[in-house]
């Protein structure tokens, strides 16, 4: 996770264009729907775009600030399977499909797999954290051939200077945010509704155990009933007089039952607890 001095990381669009400049742009994936927008001519291919609240139709290069309004990734015209009002003032924008996007690697190398968020560097992308704004998903890794990585130094608020490495990855386009709790993607769903029942996270096998003692308590439970009273509607009919007693037994064993899904019910909490 990157620390608070890389969210005041300098010249963003300096960075950009020197990327694109000193490496040039990678091939651009095909197969991504696109649609234009107006925009500054300082937003390059590859970029991460945001709408501009601003202005109506417009976009501008995403970071941390304005993730709340990504839109997709900035792409030619030519290289969209379809391009939505393709117009040569306009900036077009991958909105779905697959797409280059400029990355960094400022949280972290960014392997194929790996969720691509928005980060503090206007336009670039970067391995996502918990709550993250995503972009998508990596489909390829930066550092490959064609990513065309290069090293730029960068000037943190504080006069510190870094060296990150920036390139381009193919990025299956999915707008989304990444869990609160990064954990919570690893989670399957048992875990998920254990977790939401008891307020922290039980391991499956915990669950398994549980669901097992639950289920033979269900079954105890339901046979004992149904034996109890099936057992006293019986024994009135041969006996009318001796219904008094048949019920006191019957309670009895009603009181059995609920003793038996009180010591359940505990037995599930002190495991899942």
């Amino acid at each position: 996770m990157p620390s608070k001095r890389h969210l005041y990381l300098a010249a963003p669009v300096v960075l950009i264009g020197f990327v694109c400049g000193g490496a040039g742009l990678a091939a651009a994936s095909s197969a991504n729907i696109s649609h234009s927008y107006l925009g500054s001519n300082d937003i390059v291919q590859g970029s991460l775009v945001s709408l501009d609240s601003t202005q109506d139709n417009y976009v501008q290069a995403a970071n941390t600030n304005t993730a709340n309004k990504l839109v997709g990734i900035t792409v030619g015209t030519s290289d969209s399977l379809v391009a939505i009002d393709a117009e040569a003032n306009k900036v077009q924008v991958a909105t779905s499909g697959i797409a280059s996007a400029l990355v960094s690697d400022v949280n972290g190398p960014i392997k194929s797999g790996d969720s691509v968020a928005v980060s503090p560097f206007s336009g670039v992308g970067m391995k996502s954290q918990p709550g993250a704004r995503l972009i998508g998903l990596a489909q390829s890794t930066l550092g490959d051939a064609g990513s065309n990585p290069v090293n730029q130094q960068v000037t943190d608020k504080d006069g510190k200077k870094q060296t990150i490495k920036v390139g381009f990855v193919r990025v299956s386009i999915a707008i989304g945010s990444a869990p609160a709790n990064a954990d919570d993607a690893q989670r399957n769903s048992l875990q998920r509704v254990a977790k939401s029942l008891t307020g922290h996270a039980v391991s499956t096998a915990r669950i398994v155990i549980s669901a097992f003692i639950a289920v033979i308590a269900l079954i105890a439970l339901v046979t004992l009933i149904y034996t109890s009273v099936y057992g006293s509607i019986e024994a009135i009919g041969r006996n009318p007089l001796a219904k008094t007693s048949i019920f006191r037994a019957l309670t009895s064993i009603i009181g059995l039952v609920l003793a038996t899904a009180t010591v359940a019910l505990i037995t599930i909490y002190l495991i899942i607890r």
